[in-house]
């Protein structure tokens, strides 16, 4: 079930960078291509933020040195 949650949200953001992309090749205003680089933002970054909660509660259950390496990346970030 988590997975497809993930999936939903990445077809959204997948729709957003497709508007975005259109609205660049229309030469579209920055009044108009901010927000939407702003959303497409927003909508990955919260795509990311629930796909890295879920596999550190899975990590961290099963494996400790994915674990280390998983927040190792994140730091780094």
């Amino acid at each position: 079930m988590r997975n497809i949650a993930i999936h939903n949200r990445l077809r959204r953001v997948s729709g957003q960078l497709e508007t975005l992309t259109s609205a660049i090749g229309a030469s579209a205003t920055c009044t108009e291509l901010i927000p939407q680089f702003l959303a497409v933002k927003g909508a990955l970054n919260a795509a990311f933020e629930a796909y890295v909660k879920e596999s550190l509660e899975q990590c961290t259950t099963t494996d400790t040195e994915t674990t280390k390496q998983l927040i190792t990346t994140l730091i780094r970030k």
